[in-house]
């Protein structure tokens, strides 16, 4: 083995099974249907966390480049975690030595949203990216362009990404999970980047279409349908229906800077 440095019989196997004619298949569940539960995140990106650490030691990977497998893993870190939990995982996690070659392709470039300004001193920024010399940002702040992964999306085409539900989680759920009238929840809403040319052109269509209405947020009173994006649907079968889609009322809404795509909401389901 690689380095000298013997292997359970359980991770050859494993590994073995990823293994199709020396392509590696990627074990890691999309969609992520099954995942209702912080629980059940956290046992996921632990385990594969650890599995892409371990095979890039053992591929001799160079620090801050992607192996196959990667992708996936900073797929769920962004989609599944609420923020709290992120902030939490990454905290662990940098405290092992083996981790910080692959912070940068399994969960990107600080400085990081779910981090706080008391955090700035656990690793160094230009380690990870370089170039890069903040891991928090001063003040809280709503999720990036890159780093958004959305839960929900609108007709016009805006997306949601559910950060907190209002009380706390209910018996564990993750905060997008079986939200029903009544339940509020903070949530950051982005909308598409387009060209000048390209908004000029639907606005001139319309401003009552709903390609215009995606060129900007929601505002508050404004009702919204909610849908939940692809990879969190569960597949539809006679036993499992497709999930009818929510309507939201927006109560708060505050852009994340002047010409930001992103803005941070507060929905009130109805």
């Amino acid at each position: 083995m690689p380095r000298g440095r013997p292997e359970g019989l359980a991770r050859v196997a494993s590994r073995c099974v990823r293994r199709v004619w020396g392509m590696r298949v990627h074990p890691y569940p999309q969609p992520f249907a099954d995942i209702t539960t912080v629980r059940g995140a956290l046992d996921h990106l632990n385990e594969s966390f650890s599995d892409q650490v371990e095979e890039a030691i053992d591929k001799l990977a160079s620090p801050n480049t992607p192996i196959p497998g990667d992708a996936e893993v900073r797929e769920a870190f962004w989609a599944l975690l609420p923020p709290d939990e992120q902030r939490r995982f990454f905290l662990r996690v940098a405290g092992n030595r083996r981790v910080w070659p692959r912070l940068k392709t399994l969960i990107g470039n600080p400085p990081y949203s779910f981090l706080r300004a008391e955090d700035e001193g656990v690793l160094r920024a230009g380690g990870i990216c370089k170039n890069r010399v903040r891991m928090a940002h001063n003040e809280p702040t709503t999720t990036s362009y890159n780093e958004f992964r959305p839960h929900y999306e609108d007709p016009a085409g805006r997306q949601y990404r559910v950060l907190q539900r209002e009380g706390g989680d209910v018996e564990g759920r993750l905060p997008w999970v079986g939200l029903a009238g009544g339940a509020r929840v903070a949530a950051d809403v982005r909308v598409s980047k387009r060209s000048m040319d390209t908004k000029r052109s639907l606005l001139k269509e319309g401003r009552g279409t709903v390609a215009a209405a995606g060129l900007a947020f929601p505002r508050v009173g404004d009702v919204v349908q909610l849908s939940l994006v692809r990879t969190l649907r569960a597949p539809v079968t006679d036993e499992q229906p497709e999930v009818e889609p929510l309507r939201a009322q927006v109560v708060f809404g505050r852009q994340r800077a002047a010409g930001s795509p992103i803005a941070r909401l507060v929905l009130k389901i109805v």
